[in-house]
């Protein structure tokens, strides 16, 4: 596990996160995401499903398309208030996913993409939230940063580089986030008491994209959203072609409450 810091603060975080995002742009990515093929097989279409943690509710807007029932919770109210305007029908809240208003076993699953990794303290409360809400035999959908190879060659030595020279002239540094290895998110959901029943990656499909390029080299970034340029797509296709999980953005595991 890796603890990940930042030069922004919470607030500034959560802005910086979404501000710039649109959610036309947020659903339209859905589509080549890899774990949308793991919902397909996993989620139960009779049930009620929450995403806990959904921003800007591109996988609420995209499953409910899919004919799922499926509600989102986020503790950002100003990307809540974004969503209704956009459409007030949608089924999202504010709300406090270590706390949901939700009564004990009455999900058929629970949905948390790049949350838990939030929580300094550890990710043990939210996790025993959703063990709390989940039916018998429901299932949990969870990623979390991948601590890969490219992060910890790459990206994290330049990150703790540019941090240092942030300090030395008198900044402060904010925690992010935990990435994680395969094992350590293995480990995380069984000690929660959910039996795992499927693993993965989250990134893009295509061999050129990179969601960890991305976001962490803003230079490679192309003109459209989760896009990369000429260089990015390059050094993309090439570490894609070697191993998908080189790049990875995401660890995913797929568990159910026995």
């Amino acid at each position: 596990m890796k603890k990940i810091y930042t030069i922004r603060d919470v607030p500034q975080q959560q802005a910086h996160l979404w501000e710039d995002q649109r959610i036309k742009d947020e659903v339209e990515a859905c589509e080549e995401r890899g774990i949308q093929h793991y919902f397909s097989r996993y989620l139960p279409k009779n049930e009620d499903i929450l995403e806990a943690g959904c921003g800007l509710g591109a996988w609420v807007i995209f499953l409910q398309k899919k004919g799922y029932r499926i509600a989102g919770i986020d503790n950002n109210r100003e990307v809540i208030e974004r969503l209704k305007q956009w459409n007030p029908s949608l089924n999202v809240s504010c709300g406090d996913i270590e706390h949901l208003p939700c009564a004990d076993k009455t999900l058929g699953a629970y949905i948390s993409l790049g949350v838990v990794e939030h929580f300094e303290e550890g990710p043990e409360k939210p996790l025993r939230e959703a063990f709390r809400v989940l039916t018998d035999g429901g299932v949990i959908f969870l990623t979390v940063p991948f601590n890969n190879i490219f992060r910890k060659v790459v990206a994290h030595p330049l990150r703790s580089i540019y941090l240092l020279l942030h300090r030395l002239r008198g900044g402060n540094i904010y925690f992010a986030e935990y990435r994680y290895s395969e094992d350590e998110v293995k480990q995380m959901v069984e000690k929660a008491g959910f039996q795992i029943l499927d693993r993965g990656i989250d990134d893009f499909e295509p061999r050129t994209r990179s969601l960890a390029l991305w976001s962490e080299f803003p230079l490679l970034r192309g003109r459209q959203p989760y896009t990369l340029n000429l260089a990015g797509r390059v050094f993309a296709g090439f570490m894609n072609s070697v191993s998908r999980k080189i790049l990875a953005a995401g660890v995913l595991v797929i568990a159910s409450r026995g």
